[in-house]
C-alpha cells in the first residue's frame, strides 16, 4: 500500500515523530485475547481503564500482576517491525528529533527497545504520563522540543494512538496491515502499511 493521505496534510512542516512502539516499532503486542480471557473481560476493553477502575486493592495488584507478565513475555521476543528501523534511521539523518509514547510498563519498553538496539533517546511510558488516549505524552514532548502540537507527526497501529493524535492536535498516521481495515483507520490523517512510502513522502516533502 502506498501512503495514502486521507485528509489534507503537509509533512514540510513536520518538525518532529513521536512513535507508538508495540505493533508500530515493535513486533511486541501481547496476546491480548489470551490476556483478557484470563482477566475474565471482553476483548476490546481499555485494559487500563478497566484496571484503573478496580476498588480492591488485592484484586488491582493481581490483575496489574497478570498484565506485567503477558507485556514482558511479549517484549522477549520483539523485532522490528518490516521497514521501521529504516524509518528511525532516516530521521535521524535528517534531523527530526523522535521520541516512543507507549501505554506499556517501562520495564517491557527497555526489555523491547534493548532487543531492537534502537537508539530512540525520549521514551514515554504509562509511567511517566496519562495513558493514551490522553494527550499529555504528546504534549509534553512537544513543549520539549519547542514546537507545536500541528508541526508533530504520531505513528501508531490502534484506535488509541489516533485518538491520542486527535487530542493533541498533532497530524496521524495509522499503520496498518490488518484486512480488512479496522473502521477506526478513517480517524486518520494517513495510512500506509510500509514506512519506506513514508520516507519517500517525507523526502518529497523537503525533509
Amino acid at each position: 500500500m502506498p501512503l495514502i493521505k486521507q485528509k489534507e496534510v503537509d509533512l514540510g512542516r513536520v518538525k518532529g515523530v513521536i512513535f507508538d512502539l508495540d505493533g508500530t516499532l515493535a513486533s511486541s503486542n501481547p496476546d491480548f485475547d489470551s490476556l483478557c480471557a484470563e482477566l475474565e473481560i471482553c476483548r476490546g476493553v481499555d485494559i487500563l481503564k478497566w484496571l484503573d477502575d478496580i476498588e480492591c486493592p488485592d484484586r488491582k495488584a493481581s490483575a496489574n500482576a497478570v498484565i506485567h507478565r503477558y507485556e514482558l513475555e511479549s517484549s522477549a521476543r520483539a523485532e522490528w517491525i518490516p521497514g521501521a528501523q529504516a524509518l528511525v534511521d532516516y530521521l535521524d539523518s535528517a534531523g527530526l528529533p523522535t521520541a516512543i509514547l507507549t501505554r506499556n510498563i517501562r520495564q517491557a519498553a527497555g526489555v523491547t527497545l534493548g532487543r531492537l538496539g534502537c537508539s530512540i533517546p525520549a521514551v514515554l511510558t504509562r509511567e511517566d504520563a496519562p495513558a493514551k488516549p490522553s494527550p499529555e505524552g504528546v504534549l509534553m514532548m512537544c513543549r520539549e522540543w519547542g514546537i507545536a502540537p500541528h508541526e508533530c507527526l504520531y505513528v501508531g497501529d490502534y484506535l488509541f494512538d489516533l485518538q491520542t493524535a486527535a487530542n493533541a492536535g498533532a497530524i496521524s498516521l495509522l499503520y496498518n496491515v490488518q484486512q480488512p481495515v479496522p473502521e477506526y483507520a478513517a480517524m486518520a490523517d494517513m495510512v500506509t502499511d510500509d514506512y519506506l512510502a513514508l520516507v519517500e513522502a517525507l523526502k518529497l516533502a523537503g525533509h
